[in-house]
């Protein structure tokens, strides 16, 4: 499940925070070299932090595709027993445990499409100003501004 948030941060690897030029200037008059210390403690800061964004996904793959597997061959197990159970003359039984597995596999595939779905969309901002977009692009307001 990654969601639009951590893709993003991924894509801006180099993107740092720092506090505005004023008071990096402060610093470097009390501390010499300060800002330069500041901007590596930053880079390893978000270096780390990107480390453990990617063993994070790197382990969420992981337990998805074992999740899988195991489901796999959890339905062929119980596709060899409906067979089993059949062949062997026991066909209420067959049949039963063949809806039940089929009732279950298909509300794992409903629900995991239907989580997959909500925690992949990108959240609505609250507040949204929709007259931002407009005002810049009528140009009546930028002539006013000028």
């Amino acid at each position: 499940m990654q969601n639009n948030r951590n893709r993003n941060n991924r894509n801006n690897k180099e993107e740092i925070h720092l506090p505005s030029s004023q008071i990096l200037e402060k610093f470097e008059d009390a501390v010499p070299n300060s800002v330069e210390r500041l901007v590596e403690m930053a880079q390893k800061e978000q270096k780390h932090r990107h480390d453990w964004q990617d063993r994070y996904l790197s382990s969420h793959n992981f337990s998805y595709r074992s999740g899988q597997l195991f489901g796999l061959i959890y339905n062929l197990g119980i596709l060899y027993l409906v067979y089993s159970l059949f062949k062997e003359g026991d066909k209420s039984s067959a049949i039963k445990l063949f809806l039940i597995n089929a009732a279950v596999v298909t509300f794992a595939i409903v629900f995991t499409t239907f989580e997959r779905r909500i925690f992949t969309r990108r959240p609505e901002k609250k507040f949204k100003n929709k007259n931002r977009n407009r005002n810049k692009s009528n140009p009546k307001n930028k002539r006013e501004k000028q």
